[in-house]
Order: C-alpha cells, then structure tokens, then sequence
C-alpha cells in the first residue's frame, strides 16, 4: 500500500511538473514591463501613419476697424469687415515619405527591444530555476552527509566502549554534524529567497518545474547576425541616415497657403485675400542637423563592429567555460569521489575489525571532509556549467 501510494505521488508529481519553456513562455505574456513595451509597438505602429499626414489648418475668425464708441456700426467705411479664413502648410519635396521612414525605423526599433528584454528574461528564469534545481542537489547532499557523519558518530560511540576512540573524537564528529546541519539551514533559506525572485520575474508560484540537470556536450553556434541587439544597431544606423536626408530636405521648405474671405456691409463688395508664406533656408541650420545626424549614423556602425566582436568573444568565453565544467565534472564524478568514497569505506571496514589499536579518527574525519568538498565541487562544477548554459541563452542558441 504504501509503496502504491509513494508510486501514485510521483505520478501525479511529473504529470503536473510544468516543463522550463512552458513556465518562461507563461512569464513572457504576464510581465507588465513586456505589455507595456507591446503598447509602445502599437503606439509606434500608429505614429506611421500620422507621420504621413498634412498639419490640421487653421481656422481664423474675425472682425477689422471696430468702432469704440458704438462697436455694433458695421457700415461707417469700406475697411469695416467681418471675416473668415483657412491657413494650410502644404509640405514639399519628400519629407513626409522620409518621416515616414523614419516612424517605420521607429516601429521596427520598438519591436526589436521587445524580443532583446524576452531574451534577457528568457535567460535569468533559466539561471533561477537552475539554480534552485542545484539547491536542491546541494541540499540533498547535505542530507546525505549528515547521515554519514550520524552514522560515523555511532561507531565511535561503539568503539569508545572498547577503548577504541576517544570522547574528543565524539565531540569532533557532532561538531562536524552541527556545521553540516547549519550549512544546509543556509542553502534552504537561499533556496527559498531565489524561488521569491523566480516569481517576481514569473508573476507565478511553481512547486515543481520538469528540468533536468544532466550534463552533456553541447555547441553554441555562431551566428549571431540576426540577434535583436545586433539588428536594433543596424535598424538605428538606418533611422539616422533617414534622419539626415529629412534635415537636407527640410531646406524646401514647406509653404504656408491662406485663404481669407472679407464680408463688407451691402454699399461695399465682399472680397478675398490670399497669401503665401514661404520659410528661406539661409543660415545652414539644416546642413548642420544633416551632418550631426550622419555623424550619429557613423557611430552606430562602430558599435556594430565592436558588438560583433563582443558577441563572438562572448559565445568563445561561454563555450570554453562550458566545456572545462563539463570536463570537471565527469573527472571528479569518475576519478576522484570513487576513490575517496571507497577509502572511506575502507577506513570504516579496518578501523571496525582491527582490535589491535585505537581507532584512526582523525583520518576517518579527514577523509570524510574532503569526500564532502569533492562533492561539493562537482556541483560547483554543474553550477558554473547551467550558468554559462543560461547565459548563452539570451546571446545564441544550441547547435542541434
């Protein structure tokens, strides 16, 4: 029955594990920051089609040669007249096909700064929930731990019956039991401050998350290209440069057309005025904005060289410190814990049958303590491995 109902929880614990993807796909559509990101798209959307638009005219109402002792005397000379009138710029050249261009750099801008922050979401929920996996391997192993020194601690009880040990290496052993026990207390109580992060970023309580923490050779491509850091780069190089034909093409200037209609009493004639106002480029003012904005250009094509090279280098550091953990890992795992785990076991075994001397506890605790450290460092190893793994998440992706 029990081992029944031990099988039925573990069922019902990977049917309702959720999988890594489905808990970052879910954090990606419930983070505020992103939905007020997707509203900036749509606002930036928008603004495409008002850069094509004509300024709204204005309207002008009035009335000239107001009379201030009776302002109700309309007929008193010709220039007495109440108006209405139309003021519309009308652009030139190509400017609002270029402002258009610019919305649409603008546009394109917002979207790719969106996916930029899912990928850097995307790569710390990775390295949040890994870490807390590896929390849980550590935690274990403390577990373990104790019960080995707790069992240790038995031993020398049973050999200082026959003189065999000491109480000095009792006390030892609970020592090391009491620093054990305290170091897992830590790690649980830095288990639970990073699952408060988790949801944070998930906006979501996960009891359970299917992930596993198996190590494998893995290869991080290279290209890099299509990256949204790298295309915003390019995306702003191409926006200053529209920038800068705006700027030159701003010296045709737009004209400013009204239309005035003038309504005189019945002895006079109506009539109309219609004027022009055109702006004369002559100070240079938009050459200067021209320059400045190509020079702006200018040095976004040398951030994009030099965030190439920053990518490149970055996706070579992670693979390498990919690979040396991996390299480690299996070298502790294979070759070195085997080994101090049989000394142990053989310390144990002669120290238990040999009658003829007092029990070694000194090296019985020695070798315990650097079987703990070994340990230790193999989940070291697989820390520094799911970190650089979560890492490269947001700068490549995994060679299939």
């Amino acid at each position: 029955m029990i081992k029944q109902s031990l099988i039925l929880i573990l069922f019902s614990s990977l049917i309702f594990a959720k999988s890594i993807d489905k808990v970052v796909d879910e954090a990606l559509i419930k983070n505020s920051s992103l939905q007020a990101m997707e509203q900036t798209i749509a606002f930036a959307k928008e603004q495409i089609d008002l850069a094509s638009k004509w300024e709204n005219p204005v309207l002008s109402l009035g009335a000239t040669d107001i009379q201030f002792d009776d302002i109700s005397k309309r007929d008193l000379e010709p220039m007495q007249a109440q108006f209405i009138g139309l003021t519309q710029t009308i652009p030139l050249g190509e400017k609002k096909e270029i402002e258009q261009d610019i919305a649409r750099n603008d546009y394109e801008l917002s979207k790719l700064l969106l996916e930029d922050k899912k990928l850097e979401l995307r790569a710390k929920i990775y390295e949040y929930i890994y870490n807390i996996k590896l929390l849980d391997e550590r935690i274990a192993l403390f577990s373990e731990l104790k019960q080995n020194v707790n069992e240790l601690q038995k031993l020398l009880e049973e050999f200082y019956k026959y003189n065999k040990a000491s109480q000095i290496d009792i006390i030892k052993v609970q020592t090391l039991y009491v620093e054990l026990d305290i170091s897992e207390r830590k790690l649980i109580n830095t288990q639970t401050t990073m699952k408060l992060k988790l949801e944070q970023l998930t906006y979501s309580s996960y009891k359970d998350i299917d992930i596993s923490t198996d190590l494998e050779e893995i290869v991080l491509e290279k290209n890099f290209e299509n990256h949204p850091k790298l295309l915003q780069i390019k995306k702003n190089i191409e926006k200053f440069d529209n920038t800068s034909l705006y700027e030159k093409e701003k010296k045709n200037s737009d004209i400013k057309l009204s239309v005035n209609y003038f309504q005189r009493d019945s002895k006079y004639e109506d009539y109309l005025n219609v004027s022009v106002a055109i702006p004369l480029s002559v100070y240079g003012s938009e050459d200067i904005k021209a320059k400045k904005a190509k020079f702006k250009a200018n040095e976004y094509k040398n951030l994009l060289e030099d965030s190439k090279l920053q990518f490149k280098n970055q996706i070579s550091i992670l693979q390498e410190n990919i690979n040396n953990a991996l390299y480690s890992y299996e070298k502790l795992n294979e070759s070195i814990i085997p080994k101090y785990n049989q000394i142990q076991r053989t310390l144990e075994s002669y120290n238990r049958f040999s009658s003829l001397k007092q029990i070694d506890s000194k090296q019985l605790i020695r070798n315990l303590n650097e079987l703990i450290n070994y340990k230790l460092k193999a989940i070291d190893e697989k820390q520094t491995y799911f970190t650089n793994f979560s890492n490269s998440i947001y700068f490549t992706k995994v060679k299939k």
